[in-house]
């Protein structure tokens, strides 16, 4: 396998303004375990959100009724009103943008996430996978060269 390191991705904490006004605030990372979090079905995320603080990383325990394998129906639920999120924010940006999101506790830093392209190695690379290859690195690259 081929592995070509991308730029790492960031993820944004977020619920619809609808959900903000109906819930208690979120004013510290300790309110998340109060309301109702969209969580990720596949990773640790499912479970606990890890945020940087004065003092080092934190890990803050959440949970939720509405799970799902696929950012896109996460972010459905989110603007619906259903909770709060933890998601990319290349997902969430149009959102945040048109105001049908709102970023909470943007005091706190999310670690980033690592993004790599893997395809399988081959002699010669066919025009299909080196288009894809230069979309992802244009689309989603860190600007080195690179491969590992």
């Amino acid at each position: 396998m081929v592995a070509r390191p991308l730029a790492p991705y960031r993820l944004v904490l977020c619920a619809s303004p609808h959900y903000i006004s109906s819930h208690p605030p979120i004013l510290a990372l300790k309110d998340l375990s109060d309301h109702e979090c969209l969580v990720f079905a596949h990773t640790d995320l499912r479970t606990q959100w890890t945020f940087k603080g004065p003092g080092g990383l934190i890990e803050v325990p959440v949970q939720g009724r509405f799970m799902a394998d696929h950012g896109e129906a996460l972010l459905s639920a989110a603007i619906a009103g259903l909770g709060v999120m933890l998601q990319p924010h290349e997902l969430v940006s149009e959102a945040l943008n048109n105001g049908s999101l709102v970023e909470l506790l943007p005091q706190y830093a999310i670690p980033t996430r690592s993004l790599n392209l893997l395809y399988a190695q081959d002699r010669r690379m066919t025009p299909k996978l080196r288009s894809f290859v230069d979309f992802a690195v244009a689309r989603f690259g860190d600007g080195s060269p690179r491969l590992l």
